[in-house]
């Protein structure tokens, strides 16, 4: 046997670097012709890995988890298996996490010969690494079989874009941000807080239970629907203030935006560190966001996302008949009247006028308890309103 300092030799080619076997004396030698089986080696991975034959780390060893395609269960996951068994006296992993295949347009299995393979250098070349990870985590459960998609990759590649959009609209809203004593902070404020507590619990249950389709489709609706769509949206307004308010969205946004970097970091991990560098470093210990703490979900306070929601569906129930009547969105409204009988609709409504008024760019507006409005919000038909345009 080859000592192994010498490795790697080729018995083929070359003669062993000792003149006499040291156990018998030979001195004819025959080069092994025999190839032993590839998966001889791979059965000891996880081992060496963790520094065998020499001393092992016990933090690597059994590995936590041993991820491979569902077409070698019978082979690599065998035989490290039994390898192991054999060794060491145990399994040398503690969970597999089987992954499916990517298949061609057609659905059939990638293959030059049936011309449907598309090389990953073409779609890194049009559409970049991070898009091409989120679409894949975000596209099918885990273990699955996933055909390919060049419109799916549209879609990360949309979302990614809107979030660098998104952030680079923030980071002049915080040019004059600094860390300091949490503000007094409005509904939609604490609205999108207790949202995106929400989301670190469900993002951190999925990737902990290998669901990384869950966790991925979990941050791309909050990000691009609530945190986009609605919450920047509500605030935007605020950008002129100098007072509590802008301080109360400067803070949330940044709160926000940084858990949604961290979470999608495993994920995307060039767009949100690029973004990290740009925005947080300079207020943030972590050198980078591949080595950010993960965040801890607080106590979600429901209370804060029901108050909340209804103050977004109005405003984007408002929003859509503006649009129906062919207001321009940034177009000021002359009026605007809200009625709602129930008492907790109006105290909510009452107490947010402002987040109303500044986000629709109402001149003039009211709630009232009693009458009935043209139109109504979306979802809580208690609600109605009344518009007038110039």
């Amino acid at each position: 046997m080859a000592e192994p300092e010498w490795l790697p030799v080729d018995p083929r080619r070359e003669g062993p670097r000792i003149s006499e076997c040291p156990k018998c004396g030979s001195r004819r030698f025959r080069g092994e012709r025999d190839v032993m089986d590839t998966w001889m080696d791979s059965s000891i991975t996880a081992a060496v890995h963790a520094g065998w034959p020499d001393d092992m780390d016990p933090r690597l060893f059994p590995a936590d988890l041993q991820p491979n395609g569902y077409d070698i269960v019978r082979t690599w996951d065998y035989y490290l298996i039994v390898r192991g068994i054999a060794l060491f006296g145990q399994a040398q992993f503690k969970t597999a996490l089987i992954n499916g295949m990517m298949r061609g347009t057609d659905g059939r299995m990638m293959h030059k010969s049936y011309g449907n393979y598309i090389p990953l250098s073409e779609v890194l070349e049009k559409y970049g690494a991070d898009a091409f990870r989120l679409w894949v985590a975000s596209a099918i459960t885990t273990g699955s079989d996933l055909r390919f998609s060049w419109e799916g990759l549209d879609f990360t590649r949309r979302f990614l874009t809107k979030l660098w959009n998104a952030a680079r609209f923030i980071s002049m809203f915080l040019e004059d941000f600094t860390l300091s004593e949490k503000p007094r902070l409005k509904t939609v404020d604490k609205w999108i807080l207790a949202l995106s507590n929400k989301l670190v619990k469900e993002v951190t249950e999925a990737m902990e239970n290998y669901d990384y389709y869950r966790a991925a489709q979990s941050i791309i609706d909050f990000t691009w629907h609530r945190f986009c769509d609605h919450y920047l949206e509500a605030v935007k307004y605020r950008m002129a203030r100098n007072d509590e308010s802008k301080r109360a969205a400067q803070y949330t946004l940044y709160t926000v935006l940084l858990r949604i970097l961290i979470l999608l970091a495993p994920f995307t991990p060039h767009i949100v560190e690029e973004i990290y560098q740009r925005m947080f470093r300079r207020y943030e210990k972590w050198m980078s966001i591949a080595v950010a703490e993960w965040p801890e979900a607080e106590e979600v306070n429901e209370e804060d996302i029901k108050r909340g929601d209804v103050v977004i569906d109005l405003i984007a129930s408002m929003r859509h008949i503006k649009h129906e009547m062919r207001i321009p969105l940034n177009q000021p409204l002359e009026k605007a009247v809200i009625y709602s009988a129930n008492p907790d609709y109006y105290e909510i409504i009452e107490e947010n006028l402002e987040d109303i008024s500044g986000t629709l760019r109402i001149n003039s507006i009211e709630v009232k308890r009693e009458g009935r409005g043209e139109y109504s919000a979306r979802n809580y038909p208690d609600i109605s309103f009344a518009i007038q345009a110039k």
